[in-house]
């Protein structure tokens, strides 16, 4: 048998390394805490535009957009790099690449110019093409934002109802509201060629 002395030495041993493990799992917590709080503040977006995500992969759902120099606050961030960020000036929570923001606002971001739309209906496309499916169907002086012109002549706008962004013609924008729609443009029909007269067959000698 064990003598009870020794059976007490081992049991203060074991108790030792219990609060020897216990004490490390404190200090990794407190670390974790302190690294979680250097993230937390505000910060600024960097690209002209970015979209809000459900969850932090690329694949996910977007929720929101977020626009450069946007003021958003950090709630979190993971070892993937993507954070999970409040929106300061509006209502929105998502994720979002960790290498889109800065803590700088930097330079003043550049107005977006406002345009409206000069015809009774249009669509909104996913795609700079006629060919491309509708997004949703925009109507006479709705207004949208001018995001840019593709080498393909179409414009990509933000529909400032939705929040949603597609291409439209640009030719079907007016930089201001106009007091009736335009009618929509129509190809002419082709003409066709005139017929060649038949020459007048030869007369007999």
């Amino acid at each position: 048998m064990i003598p009870a002395k020794i059976q007490g030495i081992r049991s203060l041993k074991n108790l030792g390394k219990l609060m020897t493990l216990g004490l490390l799992g404190w200090l990794v917590l407190a670390l974790a805490g302190s690294a979680v709080q250097a993230y937390s503040g505000h910060y600024y977006v960097t690209p002209n535009s970015a979209p809000l995500r459900e969850c932090a992969a690329p694949e996910c759902e977007v929720l929101l957009t977020a626009y450069r120099g946007e003021k958003v606050e950090v709630l979190e961030r993971n070892n993937t790099g993507w954070s999970r960020v409040r929106f300061v000036d509006r209502s929105g929570i998502g994720w979002i690449p960790s290498g889109l923001l800065t803590v700088s606002p930097g330079t003043a971001p550049k107005p977006v110019p406002t345009y409206y739309v000069n015809i009774s209906s249009l669509h909104l496309r996913d795609g700079p093409s006629p060919n491309s499916n509708p997004l949703t169907t925009l109507h006479f002086n709705d207004p949208v934002e001018m995001l840019g012109v593709d080498a393909s002549g179409w414009a990509q706008v933000r529909d400032l109802r939705s929040n949603q962004m597609g291409w439209v013609p640009p030719r079907n924008l007016s930089s201001a509201p106009v007091s009736q729609p335009k009618s929509p443009r129509r190809r002419a029909p082709a003409r066709k060629a005139p017929k060649e007269e038949a020459a007048p067959p030869p007369k007999a000698m």
